[in-house]
C-alpha cells in the first residue's frame, strides 16, 4: 500500500512588513514569517531558523545570496517581494507535479 505523501507549506520570509503581501501568501497557503527591515543578515538568520524555502526581499539580492551560501542555505531562492506571490504559486504547481 502507497503511502500518502506529507506535503508541507512554502515557507517564507518576508523582509517587508505589508500586510497584504503577508495575508496573499497565507491565502496562497504559505507560512509567512515577517522580518521588520531590510537588513540581510537578519533575513537570512531568520530564514536559516525557519528552514525557509524563500525570502521575499527589496532591492539587490546579491548580499542575500551571499549570507546564505555562507551560512549553508545556498538553497533558498531570494525573490523580489512584489513577485513572491507568482513564485509562490510557481513552487506549489511544481511540487504538485513532482509528487506522482
Amino acid at each position: 500500500m502507497r503511502q500518502p505523501e506529507i506535503r508541507r507549506a512554502v515557507r517564507v520570509v518576508l523582509g517587508v512588513a505589508e500586510p497584504a503581501i503577508a495575508r496573499e501568501l497565507r491565502d496562497l497557503g504559505a507560512e509567512v514569517v515577517v522580518v521588520d527591515g531590510t537588513d540581510p543578515a537578519a533575513l537570512v538568520s531568520a530564514a536559516v531558523q525557519e528552514d525557509a524555502d524563500v525570502i521575499g526581499a527589496t532591492g539587490p539580492a546579491e548580499a542575500i545570496t551571499g549570507l546564505l551560501a555562507d551560512n549553508g542555505a545556498a538553497e533558498v531562492a531570494v525573490v523580489d517581494v512584489l513577485r513572491i506571490a507568482a513564485w509562490v504559486v510557481d513552487t506549489a504547481g511544481e511540487r504538485a507535479h513532482h509528487r506522482s
